[in-house]
């Protein structure tokens, strides 16, 4: 990236990327005290708490992420389902295997995302609104209304895609960084005392005085950093070095100054823990900056929409979920896109969790177990990748990674104290997603194993040909392997009365990198007199439009060409699980789109052949 188009990218990370991470002054330090009131009685624990927030922001962001995790990326890519890509590429599975464990621990983690992209609109613009309750107790009847109109409007306006939210809210952003951090300065020069808060000992003596209760908190403090997944997942939208500079440039000092600022007001007065944010303003600010934190709150549920859009479209394309609809919204990016069928799941699960929690510090107690089960997955996939694709050696990988998962699964073990309190949410969530995307991958493999039961040999069907009497017309048979062609081994209706003049055996070749370039993009060889082999490759952040690439690149005419294409039956054969299995699968198959939507080719062109399949 040029450096004149630097600053436009970090502006518009600003408003996707660190919408969520950035409001979290918002109910992270009222969340701890909400929790334990009498923690704001004592300057001791005060201290203690703002010191574990301050060294937890450090250590997941500055450390972990943007010096680690952040190099992760598949060719620009960010998220685990990208780093997946990035281990395939080196270590390719089995055809037709059932998914591993990593890949099904990367399944759940991508599960979890979807919970926590439910969960984060939902208190962000709670906690916004509810400042309301500071300035008069008139208003509170509106304020769950105004959060539910507040949510169904941001989700109506996803189509207009990330790069035009990006221009939109980014200057937003760029007011509130400023906004908190003054607000912060202010408070602070009223009690410089709260800078020993710097001192990671005053943390760590917090946890050791107050035993089991202080560990508690951490399942609160985790809402300090609760954005830090998608600066990797929305990776693709800005580039890593725009998303760095923005947050160690304004972003980290915002936080940090806000942070010591409310530490500084309670430290003065403990009486304002139940709204120490807004207890930094003057009263006539109040109304200005509920306006100001209700358009943040709405950026920060941007940064997790944008990054469930890209999280299912590469699962889609690495053929972990249905082909579901995928539209661009980026002439210049690829990486932008907006997705329908996301968007209404994402948007009708949102509403839900506001109506059935109300408020925001019954959310809070919700919100940390998916933010960090997903760091948790991010951190042990990033030991694969450290392994078996940048090749470290163990008494490397190993310490560093070790202090990732020990960080992890302190603040885990503290949120999943939580689950009768809310936290079940999103962990309930995480297993309906989980357990679509298993069915999915794993009726995949076992449809792809079943379809290559009927095929034939590349070599026979040649030999097959040269007896064809009557020819006319073309076909294409789409493959996943040129030295078989599908349908025809064992459909003898098909064998006998499709007889063409020419005939290709196409395979759609899904790379492990997000783009492939234009001119490799399709090659077609010839292997006798009217028999074609041919690959046509797109990575796995770009739609593979057939329909769009192949006329240029055909031997013969184009117009004259039919696709054949499975249509499978299901059978009533095989245990209940096997019988489950195949209706399920076939069911997701029928809520995306279908080969011919999905491949792009006319309808008119597209045969489907009926076959009875067991899975």
């Amino acid at each position: 990236m040029s450096d004149k188009k630097l600053p436009v990218a970090m502006l518009g990370a600003l408003g996707v990327v660190f919408g969520d991470i950035g409001t979290s002054p918002l109910y992270a330090v009222q969340q701890v005290f909400t929790d334990t009131p009498g923690f704001a009685r004592d300057p001791a624990a005060i201290t203690g708490v703002l010191s574990l927030i301050l060294w937890a922001v450090f250590l997941a962001v500055c450390i972990k992420y943007t010096i680690f995790v952040l190099r992760a990326d598949h060719d620009g890519e960010g998220g685990t389902l990208a780093m997946l890509g990035l281990i395939q590429q080196t270590d390719p599975p089995k055809p037709f295997a059932a998914p591993g464990v990593l890949t099904l621990l990367v399944l759940f983690g991508s599960a979890l995302l979807y919970g926590d992209g439910m969960i984060t609109p939902s208190i962000s613009v709670l906690s916004a609104v509810e400042g309301l309750n500071v300035a008069t107790d008139a208003l509170k009847p509106y304020v769950l209304p105004l959060a539910v109109v507040i949510l169904a409007a941001l989700f109506l306006v996803q189509s207009r895609g990330t790069e035009a939210v990006g221009r939109l809210f980014g200057p937003v952003m760029l007011v509130w960084f400023v906004t908190i951090g003054v607000l912060g300065v202010a408070s602070i020069l009223k009690h410089p005392g709260v800078l020993v808060c710097f001192n990671p000992l005053l943390g760590a003596r917090f946890l050791v005085s107050h035993g089991w209760t202080g560990y508690a908190t951490l399942g609160a403090v985790v809402l300090a950093f609760s954005g830090v997944e998608a600066l990797f997942a929305d990776l693709g939208h800005f580039g890593r070095r725009p998303i760095i500079l923005a947050w160690y440039c304004l972003v980290l000092p915002g936080l940090l100054l806000n942070y010591l600022g409310q530490g500084s007001l309670l430290l003065r007065d403990p009486h304002q823990a139940d709204k120490p944010f807004y207890g930094l303003l003057p009263h006539w600010g109040i109304y200005p900056m509920v306006a100001l934190s209700t358009a943040a709150t709405v950026i920060a549920s941007q940064a997790l929409i944008s990054g469930a859009f890209s999280l299912t479209r590469q699962a889609v394309n690495l053929g972990l979920a249905p082909r579901y609809s995928v539209r661009h919204t980026s002439a210049e990016s690829g990486g932008q896109v907006y997705m329908p069928v996301v968007n209404g799941f994402l948007m009708i699960g949102c509403l839900a969790v506001v109506l059935g929690f109300r408020s925001s510090s019954a959310l809070g107690n919700a919100y940390g177990l998916a933010v960090i089960g997903t760091m948790t997955i991010t951190s042990l996939v990033f030991f694969v990748v450290t392994r078996r694709v940048w090749r470290w050696p163990l008494w490397t990988a190993v310490p560093l990674v070790g202090a990732f998962l020990t960080f992890d699964f302190a603040f885990l073990g503290a949120n999943l104290a939580k689950i009768l309190q809310g936290a079940w949410v999103p962990l309930v969530i995480g297993a309906f997603v989980f357990t679509l995307l298993t069915i999915w991958t794993v009726g995949r493999a076992r449809y792809r194993r079943a379809l290559a039961s009927w095929s034939m040999q590349t070599a026979d069907f040649k030999k097959g040909m040269t007896g064809w009497k009557t020819r006319q017309g073309s076909a294409v048979f789409l493959t996943s392997n040129l030295d078989w062609v599908p349908l025809v081994g064992r459909h003898k209706w098909l064998w006998e009365n499709c007889r063409y003049d020419n005939v290709l055996l196409l395979k759609i070749d899904l790379a492990k990198t997000p783009y492939v370039e234009a001119g490799r993009r399709v090659s077609i060889d010839r292997v006798c007199e009217g028999f074609y082999t041919g690959t046509a490759s797109f990575g796995f952040m770009e739609n593979p439009c057939v329909g769009t690439v192949l006329p240029d690149a055909l031997p013969f005419d184009w117009s004259d060409a039919v696709f054949l294409l499975p249509r499978p039956i299901p059978t009533d054969h095989g245990s209940f699980g096997r019988r489950f299995l195949q209706h399920a699968y076939l069911f997701l198959s029928k809520t995306g789109l279908s080969p011919v939507e999905w491949f792009q080719i006319p309808p008119h062109q597209a045969i489907g052949v009926g076959l009875e399949l067991e899975m």
